[in-house]
């Protein structure tokens, strides 16, 4: 179990080392034979240990009571979400969701076309999902009913589903790479074809 634990902390660390989240934002998860291991709700991605990471089942309680610094662990308020999109695709091995500061910004206000070969071969398609409210029962269901492994949340952030965390975090890369250049290109006068 250890192990799994070392690489959801491993990714929540490298997350805030690539500056893809602040503060608390983010949340990160994998799917165990029986059950998931998620990341804590309210708690700073940097400062997470192996004893944080909760396991839950697949309703989203965990297995166990644990406490931390900031008393009753309790899984992330996006737990519904990373679930529904477990449910939808049975492939998904992990979960990552973060807030790239470009791809958050520039996907809210208009669709992120790939501009490049690397980003046209890893990030697209591209589903986009309406402004709603974080940990709502009606952002997990509009999520669940995407088909790409590349999600917006208008208004919120980035989610990455896929086989491993090391391919979540490279698709999360690509992704704020093009929304630079895309805004790059919007200074320049230049719209994406």
């Amino acid at each position: 179990m250890n192990s799994f634990k070392r690489l959801v902390l491993e990714c929540s660390q490298e997350l805030v080392s690539l500056s893809l989240v602040k503060a608390t934002s983010g949340n990160v998860s994998l799917r165990l034979s029986n059950s998931f291991l998620i990341t804590p709700s309210g708690y700073p991605l940097h400062s997470l240990t192996e004893d944080l990471i909760v396991e839950i089942n697949s309703y989203g309680q965990a297995l166990e009571e644990k406490t931390g610094p900031f008393g009753f662990l309790k899984p992330s308020m996006e737990t519904q979400l990373h679930l529904a999109l477990y449910h939808a695709h049975p492939k998904a091995k992990a979960v990552v969701h973060a807030h790239p500061l470009y791809a958050t910004i520039i996907g809210t206000y208009l669709p992120l076309k790939p501009l490049t070969y690397e980003a046209k071969a890893f990030i697209d398609p591209i589903d986009y999902i309406p402004p709603l409210q974080p940990g709502s029962k009606e952002l997990a269901a509009y999520v669940g009913r995407t088909t790409a492994q590349v999600i917006v949340l208008k208004n919120h952030g980035v989610v990455v589903w896929g086989d491993n965390f090391q391919e979540c975090i490279f698709k999360m890369q690509v992704m704020e790479e093009n929304a630079k250049q895309t805004y790059i290109g919007k200074t320049m006068g230049i719209l994406p074809q």
